[in-house]
């Protein structure tokens, strides 16, 4: 190479004549109008994507929240109640059969030294 700038090379090259530069740009401008319709299109692409993950984003909240209902349902007090007095036949202990048992100081003591052993 002659030691110039590169940029005053390509300049001495591109001043060959108009048809050069008009071949140079059409080149550049096609380029140019590719990469944007392929820009374009990836967009269009993600966004249909996020679309789609969305819905079932919202899909899977709504079971969610349907699912914690059902729970509620099947674990309240009055649903255990009645299963236990449907299907087990149980029942609320007469009062003479209760038996109400005290702790005394001296074992409540002793339990909460063996808890600090833990």
């Amino acid at each position: 190479m002659s030691g110039q700038p590169l940029v005053l090379q390509c300049l001495r090259w591109l001043g060959g004549g108009w048809p050069r530069r008009v071949i140079l740009l059409m080149v550049f401008i096609l380029a140019s109008s590719v990469g944007v319709i392929l820009v374009s299109h990836e967009t269009r692409a993600l966004y249909s994507r996020i679309q789609v993950e969305e819905h079932a984003s919202d899909n899977l909240d709504s079971e969610y929240e349907r699912l914690l209902l059902e729970q509620s349902a099947w674990a309240g007090y009055n649903r255990v109640d009645q299963l236990a007095r449907e299907e087990l036949q149980m029942q609320t202990p007469r009062q003479a059969n209760l038996v109400l048992m005290r702790r005394s100081p001296r074992l409540l003591q002793t339990a909460s030294v063996d808890g600090d052993q833990e």
